[in-house]
């Protein structure tokens, strides 16, 4: 059950992350405090939702709804959580500042007993949430707050895999090479904090790393921007063969058009987000070069695994989503799935300081399933990076996605950055950084 509110408008864009994991203020008190309840009754318990249906992040996110609704629907069905029924609050922050006010709305007049925040402005909003005793989930891709000493009521279903602008896997790099390259660029926009980290950390270590060449970076890019005539010149100008491009799937699809249009031929054009059937069923996917690879750091459904059967089977049943999932759908329903757990785990009388428990207590958490490998939950993982990682890539041919290379396994990278950096992941201390936000895979 959902009521869903669009509009709320506030603020400048700013900083925001876009990529995956390809593939980071007192905590509330215990049950004990009445606010600890919100959102409680003997056979309801009401969440809090908000994503960028609207404005320039909304071809990130805009479908994580269908995710979300579909796991909640199921558990629903199977009788919900501990007796009770989950209801959820939907609001769109319009890719904004509103973000903030719809996390306070949440809680001030709606009442609710957490909020999961799916959007890339949820940083705007953590600290208010915490200082309120509320607990937040979030993917963990929008901010370095996560890993962060003093936040630990902050969940992320990314967990310990997310890392930070100096720490960055080799995963798209190995992909790139697997595809020809040997001279890399890659863009960003300049006021996203993360976009702008992934792009040069992937430079700096990820491709020389693997005996790549960088050639070219430019992290001065619009938003959300499609008017990408320079930045496809410069590449062009630079000689580079590649580019890694940690952005929305607009302007990623805007580039990859642009060097395609320029004559440039591209061994591989790695697209942090787009993969979808949002972009089958567009014009773009007409002619788009089979140079282009999609990331996709949870099991692609054209592996038709039981688990990729079971999601899809759920977004058809419950949300009437049909089709390829996106990074949206994903992870709606990955946030839901986790949120269910720390539901479960905190028992018959629901505090919101047992769920948090609740969350941190799953551990290795496998990600509804679609998980390249399991990712750590736990308090005692924050900070605790694992030294390999894998994704998955997948190029347009006939109009559909397929795996590169054809065998469909994962490409497995490993954690690469400055020595001071891996020395503090090795040493589990990377949860105290506040250096740069997170970079994608």
């Amino acid at each position: 059950m959902r009521r869903n509110v669009r509009g709320w408008r506030a603020g400048v864009c700013v900083a925001i992350a876009t990529a995956l994991g390809a593939v980071g203020l007192a905590t509330a008190g215990g049950g004990a405090a009445s606010a600890a309840d919100e959102g409680v009754t003997d056979k309801t318990i009401t969440l809090g939702y908000i994503y960028p249906a609207t404005g320039v992040a909304a071809s990130i996110s805009q479908n994580g709804i269908k995710g979300f609704e579909a796991r909640i629907a199921r558990q629903n069905a199977q009788g919900g959580v501990n007796g009770r029924t989950i209801k959820y609050e939907a609001v769109d922050d319009a890719s904004s500042g509103a973000n903030l006010t719809a996390a306070q709305d949440l809680v001030q007049n709606r009442h609710v007993f957490a909020v999961v925040n799916q959007s890339p402005f949820a940083f705007l909003s953590y600290r208010w949430l915490l200082d309120h005793g509320v607990p937040m989930i979030g993917a963990g891709s929008d901010g370095t707050y996560y890993q962060q000493k003093g936040n630990e009521n902050v969940l992320s279903s990314g967990g310990n895999a997310l890392v930070f602008g100096d720490l960055i896997y080799d995963t798209t790099a190995r992909a790139m090479k697997l595809a020809g390259a040997k001279k890399i660029a890659a863009l960003a926009y300049g006021a996203a904090t993360s976009s702008v980290a992934s792009a040069k950390a992937f430079m700096n270590y990820a491709v020389p790393g693997v005996g790549l060449d960088p050639v070219y970076t430019n992290t001065s890019l619009d938003f959300g921007s499609s008017d990408v005539g320079p930045p496809v010149l410069g590449i062009k100008n630079s000689g580079a063969d590649s580019v890694y491009l940690p952005m929305a799937a607009a302007t990623n699809i805007a580039v990859t058009q642009g060097l395609q249009q320029s004559g440039v031929d591209m061994k591989a054009s790695v697209l942090a987000t787009g993969y979808g059937q949002d972009f089958l069923d567009s014009p773009a996917a007409q002619g788009f070069p089979s140079s282009a690879l999609f990331v996709d750091g949870y099991k692609p459904v054209e592996l038709k695994t039981p688990e990729t059967k079971k999601f899809q089977a759920d977004l058809k049943k419950y949300s009437k989503f049909t089709g390829v999932p996106d990074f949206g759908v994903y992870n709606g329903y990955i946030l839901a799935d986790l949120t269910i757990k720390g539901l479960a785990a905190a028992g018959k009388t629901p505090t919101r300081q047992g769920f948090i428990d609740g969350v941190h207590g799953v551990g290795m958490y496998d990600q509804a399933g679609l998980g390249c490998q399991p990712v750590d939950v736990s308090l005692e993982g924050r900070g605790k990076p694992p030294k390999t990682t894998c994704g998955w890539f997948l190029q347009v041919k006939d109009g559909r996605f397929v795996p590169f290379p054809k065998n469909g396994k994962p490409i497995t990278g490993k954690l690469t950055g400055t020595p001071e950096a891996l020395a503090s992941a090795a040493a589990g201390t990377t949860a105290t950084t506040t250096t740069a936000a997170p970079a994608a895979p």
